[in-house]
């Protein structure tokens, strides 16, 4: 199940429940008519609901028949609008040259990596061993939703199954943190070691 928003968001686009949304999954173009949550991302915690001034999200399984057509209509803005990686060239250079400044002035070493929204390298720089560290912290933080400082061994994902989680890349240590693109609505994340 996933919740989706409906013909009474349209020219609305109130943005209450992008501010409460927990998953980062609901997003719009500024030419879009309207709000939309990503049903790969969803994780059904109702507080859109709860805040929603015109009334327009629905479970898909609840949806009204006169509005069923919004679960493909929220289901394709997401196909068109994602990309394999969430930032450009010159927007992964800019991300690094800000992690090298802040490097240099705190006097520490980094390494960096930038994963996909399915937990792909896209983007390192540093030695192999120190990118290997930042790549896992990148993927943890993807994959729980949190940067890595603010996990804990109880930690549970925000908008993944467990199950689907690769253990062997899990490093829970600061470090990663996830960033949301969310004019493409897509999901990657910069580690440093």
């Amino acid at each position: 199940m996933t919740y989706v928003i409906a013909e009474p968001c349209i020219g609305e686009k109130n943005g209450a429940c992008v501010d409460v949304c927990p998953a980062g999954c609901i997003h719009t173009t500024p030419d879009a008519p309207q709000n939309y949550i990503d049903p790969d991302v969803c994780i059904e915690c109702e507080q859109c609901v709860l805040v929603c001034p015109v009334n327009a999200v629905f479970l898909d399984t609840e949806m009204p028949d006169e509005w069923d057509r919004f679960i493909q209509i929220n289901a394709e803005f997401f196909t068109r609008n994602k990309m394999a990686a969430a930032f450009s060239d010159a927007e992964v250079a800019r991300i690094f040259e800000s992690i090298r400044r802040f490097a240099q002035r705190a006097n520490v070493s980094v390494a960096i990596a930038i994963v996909d929204a399915d937990g792909e390298l896209v983007a390192s720089e540093g030695d192999a061993a120190t990118v290997t560290e930042a790549a896992k912290k990148a993927y943890t933080a993807l994959s729980y939703g949190l940067g890595t400082h603010e996990l804990k061994s109880t930690s549970k994902p925000l908008w993944l199954d467990a199950s689907v989680i690769d253990a062997t890349r899990v490093l829970m240590a600061p470090g990663g943190l996830p960033m949301i693109d969310r004019g493409q609505a897509a999901f990657s994340t910069v580690a440093h070691v």
